[in-house]
């Protein structure tokens, strides 16, 4: 694993370098690649609540997002993937999602020079493998909790793309114990989430495409890519 440096949170994003693929299982980037799968015309990331406003202000963008896990009264969409998965209405659309630890991760690794960075949860973590296999250095960030605290669903989403990129194979039990670690139980739980949604989160290779994160102008797009 030479090539390959673990980092924690958002200010272990500001000190990534080389392939940078940020991690957020629970559940920003499951919501995000619902998302793109949803057909989303743009999707915006920003770290802050004003900065996601300012760009909804200006773009007609849909806010996407939360604060300390809740949605903020006036944006559109939690971060649920249960719950955006439910709208019809997505298509084309563009939007703009903010999250406590996710989407800062991004931002401060862009910021940072990191180049390319991809956005990751477990339901894209075989295509987030191969779209960075080819790079000689590779640092894996797990967002965690709020973007300071580690939380095991993004580790757990680590250690499942690095054994893939170190042995070519993928572990059998990783969505398991994803859907078991306790962070579950506490999301599932949770007055403010749906419990559906660790049951997206959890479920391994939902997808088929990776997430990477461009600079368009003065803003991070969120584009659906696959190898």
């Amino acid at each position: 694993m030479d090539r390959i440096t673990f980092l924690q949170g958002v200010d272990g994003a500001e000190h990534a370098s080389g392939a940078t693929v940020i991690i957020d299982t629970f559940r920003a980037f499951t919501t995000a690649a619902v998302l793109l799968a949803g057909g989303v015309g743009r999707l915006f990331l920003v770290d802050t609540i004003p900065a996601a406003r300012s760009l909804a202000g200006r773009t007609g963008a849909l806010l996407c997002g939360e604060e300390q896990g809740r949605k903020p009264p006036d944006f559109d969409l939690p971060n649920s993937p249960y719950e955006v998965g439910l709208r019809t209405d997505l298509a084309g659309a563009a939007v703009v999602q903010r999250t406590s630890a996710g989407t800062r991760s991004v931002v401060a690794a862009i910021r940072s020079g990191a180049r390319p960075v991809f956005a990751s949860s477990l339901v894209v973590a075989g295509a987030t493998a191969d779209a960075v296999q080819h790079h000689p250095a590779i640092s894996l960030v797990s967002a965690g909790l709020h973007g300071t605290l580690p939380a095991d669903e993004d580790d757990l989403t680590a250690r499942h793309i690095a054994a893939i990129l170190v042995s070519g194979s993928a572990p059998h039990h990783t969505a398991d114990a994803v859907r078991e670690c306790s962070r579950a139980r506490e999301l599932a739980q949770a007055p403010w989430a749906h419990p559906d949604d660790v049951t997206i989160a959890a479920d391994l290779d939902r997808f088929d495409f990776a997430m990477e994160a461009i600079v368009v102008e003065d803003t991070i797009e969120l584009v659906a890519t696959r190898t």
